[in-house]
């Protein structure tokens, strides 16, 4: 690994290193290869990227909210509010980095990442006109290397805008921003007032605590009785009023969770990766099962939808 961070160090840099926050975009622009900027999106922008091993240093941080889905694997470094976190990097893991957040990472494997840019302004705005919070008490938290299906869905679907450049794409962009806000908002931010979510109010506790348990654990082996325990039920009681709830067995959304995280994976490139490898990393025993079940869920093969 590079040398760790040194706040005296990067101090020592003066006018090289600028103190006032920058453009995201803007950092290590030879590393782009797919971009949403040329195609006028507000609030939110994604890039593709790949590293060669290296290091970059952000005194200020950034300009934007910077939300990472990585698409292959990887080591990385991250050194930012006093705190070192050293990682082993996997295909779909999900990282937030909030605007003015100094920040060096160092990496010794190649890299290859979406990277999601939303104006600090629009989330500020979501807080105040949906959950009628002041944005002074609303802090976004620094996190690393997380699953979150609903992110690399929605990196997934700005990826192929991006891509294509269809018409309305910036209307569907900016739709896509508000999901974003409110996700970010009810589940990665500290607030000084509560907020009301009605994520699954409607479902009793026991189905919430499935279904969570499920998005966080899905990339590996799971059997009814982990889900059941999660949720303090016997796997036959969990069963019944998880369909009566969701209109599927736990097994079966387990599998919609897969499928949907490797169209994603997919549909943002997942770098070099092979198909046996996305399905690995979503889950799935092998690739002949990720494509059994995404053909039947989806209509196409994931080999089909990659080209």
């Amino acid at each position: 690994m590079n040398a760790p961070y040194d706040p005296a160090l990067i101090a020592a840099m003066g006018a090289a290193a600028p103190k006032a926050p920058v453009d995201g975009f803007a950092v290590m622009p030879d590393s782009v290869r797919i971009s949403s900027l040329s195609l006028g999106w507000y609030p939110l922008n994604i890039e593709r990227r790949e590293l060669e091993p290296g290091d970059s240093s952000l005194p200020g941080g950034t300009k934007e909210h910077l939300i990472f889905v990585s698409l292959a694997d990887g080591r990385c470094v991250r050194e930012s509010g006093g705190g070192v976190a050293e990682s082993e990097v996997a295909a779909g893991l999900v990282s937030v980095l909030p605007s003015e957040t100094p920040v060096r990472w160092s990496w010794d494997t190649r890299l290859s990442f979406a990277v999601m840019a939303l104006e600090p302004e629009y989330l500020n705005k979501v807080a105040r006109e949906t959950f009628g919070l002041d944005p002074a008490g609303v802090r976004l938290l620094t996190v690393e290397g997380q699953r979150d299906p609903l992110i690399t869905g929605i990196a997934g679907n700005l990826m192929r805008e991006a891509m294509n450049g269809d018409a309305g794409s910036r209307l569907f962009a900016e739709s896509l921003a508000g999901m974003l806000a409110v996700h970010l908002l009810r589940n990665y931010s500290e607030r000084a007032q509560p907020i009301v979510t009605d994520r699954i109010s409607t479902q009793p506790r026991a189905v919430t605590q499935a279904v969570n348990f499920i998005h966080e654990n899905y990339a590996r082996e799971l059997s009814l009785s982990d889900i059941a325990g999660a949720a303090h039920l016997s796997p036959f009681h969990l069963s019944r009023i998880f369909k009566k709830a969701t209109g599927v067995t736990p097994h079966q959304y387990l599998l919609q969770v897969r499928v949907n995280s490797a169209r994603s994976l997919l549909s943002a490139g997942a770098g070099d990766r092979s198909l046996a490898e996305v399905a690995a990393a979503v889950g799935f025993a092998d690739q002949s099962h990720l494509t059994r079940h995404f053909k039947r869920m989806l209509g196409v093969t994931p080999k089909q939808l990659r080209q």
